[in-house]
C-alpha cells in the first residue's frame, strides 16, 4: 500500500509537469499545469465514486475496477470486511449456541440490561417466572416480577448468596434466585425450582422440633425417678449408686441436647427481622457472660478488651461504651456458647481473651484461648450439627455437638459470619464478624 501511494504521487507530479510543458509550448504554462491536475481530479473522482458505492453496499461482490492505488485500498478493505464477517458469524454462532443451551435448561434464565429491561429469556422463564420473551422483551423486569426481595437483591452489589422466593406463577412453587453480572452492563438471572428441597427441609425442621418436644416429657420423668432413687439410696449398694449417677449425668446431657434442638428449631422458624433488634451495651453483655463463666470455671482467667478505633464514616469513637443493635438473647446465647467452649477445652490455668475491634470495615468480636486446639482438617465441619472432633474430647465435657451450629445460625440472622482459626496444641480463635450497620450511631 505504501508503494502504491508513492507511485500515485509520482504519477501526479509527472502528469502535472507534462501538462505544464505542453502549456508552455503555447505560452500558457500554468493553464496546462492546471488542466492536467483537473483531468487527474476527474479521474480520481470517477474511481472514488465507484469505490464509495461498493463500500456503501457493505463491500459485497467483486471489487470495482480501479487503478493500482484504489485496487490496493479496496483489497485491504476487502480483507478487513471478510475477517469481520467471519468473526461476526462466529459470534452469532456462539450466541445461538448459548441460547440453545439455556433453552435446554429446566431453570429459568433471564438477561437484564443496566436499565432493568428484559433483553432475553428462555422458555423455562415462562413456567417459573411468568416471563414470555415474545411479549415481555423490552419491558422492565420490576414491572413483571413484583417481589421486593428480588428487586432489592438485584440492586445490591453482592450476589455471593442466592435468595429464596415464592414463584409468581404458583404459590406452591419455591424458587432460588441467583444473579451474576457479565459484560459490565448485563445481569444474568437464574431461577431454580427448589420446591422439593424446601418441603424436605420443612419436614426435617418440623420433625426435629416435634421430636425434641416429645422427648422432654419422658426425660423429665426419668430424671425425676432417678433423683428420687438417689435421695433414698441409703440402703442401696455402691454399684447401684454409681449406676444412678451415670444415668443422671447422661439424662442431663440428653436434656441439654433437647434444649439445644428446640432452640435451634426456633431460630430456623423465626424470620430474620431487624424490627426485634434493640440497642444495648456490648461491654455489659460480654461482662455478664464472663461473670457466669468465672463462677462455673473459677480457675480460668477471662479478659475483655476493646481495641480503640475511629470509624470516620459513622462518626463513632469505638471503645467500651459502644452499643450494638441486635437481638440481645440470641447474641447472649452465641457469645456464651463460645466462651464456655473456650473454658471447657483449656487447662485449669487456661487463659481466655475476648477482644472487640474494627477491622476491614467490620466489627470483630474475637474469642481466643490457649487450650488444646483443633486439627485443621476438622475446621470446615465444626458448625455442622452433631459433628464431634473427637469422642474423647466431648465425652468428658458433655458437649451436644449443636453449640457451634446455633452460633452460626444466630450470626447469619445478623448478617454476620463466624471465622474459625485453630492449631492443635496451641489454642483456638473464634471470630464473629458483624457489619458496622449494627453499631449505634
Amino acid at each position: 500500500m505504501f508503494y502504491a501511494v508513492i507511485k500515485q504521487v509520482l504519477q501526479l507530479v509527472v502528469l502535472a509537469f507534462v501538462g505544464g510543458l505542453i502549456g508552455n509550448e503555447f505560452g500558457h504554462f500554468w493553464i496546462g499545469f492546471s488542466l492536467a491536475l483537473l483531468i487527474e481530479a476527474i479521474s480520481k473522482s470517477y474511481y472514488f465514486h465507484h469505490v464509495y458505492a461498493w463500500l456503501k453496499e457493505g463491500a459485497h461482490g467483486s471489487k470495482p475496477f480501479a487503478n493500482n492505488f484504489w485496487s490496493a485500498l479496496t483489497g485491504q478493505v476487502a480483507k478487513i470486511t471478510t475477517k469481520l464477517r467471519m468473526e461476526n458469524d462466529l459470534l452469532k454462532s456462539n450466541v445461538e449456541y448459548f441460547k440453545e443451551s439455556f433453552q435446554a435448561l429446566n431453570d429459568a434464565v433471564v438477561v437484564i440490561d443496566d436499565n432493568g429491561i428484559i433483553d432475553w429469556a428462555n422458555s423455562s422463564a415462562e413456567r417459573l417466572l411468568g416471563i414470555y420473551l415474545e411479549q415481555d422483551a423490552g419491558q422492565l423486569f420490576s414491572h413483571l416480577i413484583r417481589a421486593p426481595e428480588v428487586i432489592n437483591y438485584l440492586d445490591q452489589a453482592d450476589y455471593t448468596s442466592p435468595i429464596s422466593i415464592i414463584s409468581p406463577t404458583s404459590l406452591e412453587c419455591r424458587l432460588e434466585i441467583q444473579v451474576t453480572r457479565f459484560r459490565k452492563s448485563y445481569t444474568l438471572l437464574f431461577a431454580r425450582d427448589i420446591t422439593d428441597l424446601y418441603k424436605l427441609e420443612t419436614m426435617r425442621r418440623d420433625f426435629v422440633a416435634n421430636v425434641s418436644h416429645e422427648l422432654r416429657t419422658p426425660l423429665t420423668v426419668i430424671s425425676g425417678y432417678l433423683e428420687t432413687l438417689r435421695d433414698h439410696s441409703d440402703n442401696l449398694p455402691p454399684v447401684w449408686l454409681r449406676a444412678i449417677d451415670q444415668m443422671l449425668n447422661q439424662s442431663a446431657r440428653m436434656d441439654e441436647m433437647v434444649d439445644d434442638l428446640i432452640w435451634l428449631s426456633r431460630l430456623e422458624a423465626l424470620p430474620s427481622d431487624d424490627k426485634e433488634f434493640e440497642c444495648f451495651s456490648l461491654q455489659v453483655l460480654l461482662q455478664s457472660i464472663i461473670n457466669d463463666v468465672e463462677l462455673s470455671f473459677p480457675t480460668k482467667v477471662v479478659s475483655l478488651s476493646f481495641e480503640s478505633s475511629y470509624i470516620s464514616d459513622i462518626k463513632l469513637n469505638f471503645d467500651a461504651s459502644v452499643k450494638l443493635r441486635s437481638n440481645f438473647l440470641e447474641l447472649q446465647s452465641a457469645f456464651a456458647n463460645l466462651v464456655q467452649n473456650a473454658a471447657k477445652y483449656t487447662s485449669d490455668d487456661g487463659k481466655i481473651d475476648i477482644k472487640c475491634s474494627i477491622l476491614t470495615n467490620k466489627l470483630h468480636v474475637c474469642f481466643s484461648d490457649n487450650g488444646i486446639g483443633i486439627d485443621s482438617k476438622h475446621l470446615n465441619r465444626l458448625t455442622e450439627r452433631f459433628y464431634r472432633v473427637d469422642d474423647s474430647r466431648t465425652s468428658g465435657t458433655g458437649g451436644t455437638g449443636l453449640g457451634l451450629a446455633i452460633v452460626k445460625h444466630i450470626l447469619a440472622r445478623h448478617q454476620a459470619e463466624l471465622i474459625i482459626d485453630s492449631e492443635l496444641g496451641k489454642g483456638s480463635q473464634f471470630t464473629c464478624v458483624f457489619p458496622l450497620t449494627l453499631l449505634e450511631q
